[in-house]
């Protein structure tokens, strides 16, 4: 793929975010200007990674009929849906329950599980899981308002992007010799246990200083405080130390300044401006 590496580096860090000790795992909807802009293979270089569900389509049913055992066993951490247009082009009162499921499960946990089609459950502790969505902007701008009436949109971290000419370019020229054949997995090591990582006062006033800038539109219009958008820039950070961690075999448990600056590089994404996708 071309120019994508920091999308990469977001999807990576938002299922690092999963192995934070007391954070709930950041959920991250990936918006494309327009279709064909490689969200899916993007996704699938993640697929091969453990505690992951990898969905082509779901229904509210479906999530609890087959995934139910697993959330509550901590076997799964995220879910990933490169297609996100599938779950949602069902009737109306399915997308309905489905989207109000999973807004409940990324954000507040859920115990128990009467659906009147299934044997109740009754989970030991309320269990949140995180997601990762892709759709164009067409959709997305279909359903944003009805998600910002639910408060469904401001659960996930949007990230939004396009391509400039010259990458237009380069993945023509990609496509002609023929290059997607060489494309390659991304294998992440995921610990067994969560790790515990602090953040010094300094760089938490930089990451408040960061979000407010990320959502200083939506707080402008009035559809958020942007409580959210801070808490997922702190996590961004602690779950960029895990990330390394794992890469490195260090053993570090502080944030610190270059973990800020990679953040901030990425930040350039988390709004709905649909900035083009630096040259690598």
């Amino acid at each position: 793929m071309i120019n994508t590496n920091d999308l990469e580096r977001l999807i990576s860090l938002t299922l690092a975010s999963a192995y934070v000790k007391g954070e709930k795992p950041i959920s991250l909807m990936m918006v494309s200007d327009r279709p064909e802009s490689g969200k899916t293979t993007l996704a699938n270089k993640f697929i091969e990674n453990k505690r992951l569900a990898y969905l082509s389509d779901i229904t509210a049913y479906a999530m609890w009929r087959d995934f139910a055992k697993e959330i509550e066993a901590g076997d799964i951490k995220h879910f990933i849906i490169p297609e996100f247009l599938a779950p949602l082009s069902r009737t109306p009162s399915t997308v309905a329950s489905f989207v109000a499921t999973l807004q409940m499960l990324i954000e507040e946990g859920i115990m128990e599980i009467h659906t009147g089609f299934l044997e109740p459950m009754k989970l030991a502790a309320p269990t949140t899981i995180g997601a990762i969505v892709c759709l164009p902007r067409n959709s997305f701008d279909v359903h944003r308002f009805s998600w910002e009436m639910s408060g469904f949109l401001s659960r996930f971290m949007v990230v939004t992007y396009k391509y400039n000419d010259a990458t237009i370019e380069k993945i023509f020229d990609s496509i002609m010799n023929r290059e997607y054949f060489a494309e390659t997995k991304i294998s992440l090591s995921f610990p067994d246990k969560a790790s515990s990582i602090s953040i010094p006062k300094d760089i938490a006033l930089k990451a408040r200083a960061l979000s407010h800038k990320a959502s200083e539109k939506a707080r402008q219009d009035g559809k958020l405080y942007g409580f959210r958008e801070l808490k997922n820039i702190m996590c961004l950070l602690a779950a960029n130390v895990v990330l390394e961690n794992m890469q490195s075999g260090n053993n570090r448990t502080k944030v610190n300044q270059s973990d800020y600056q990679i953040v901030e590089h990425l930040s350039y994404y988390l709004n709905e401006d649909f900035n083009a996708l630096r040259d690598e």
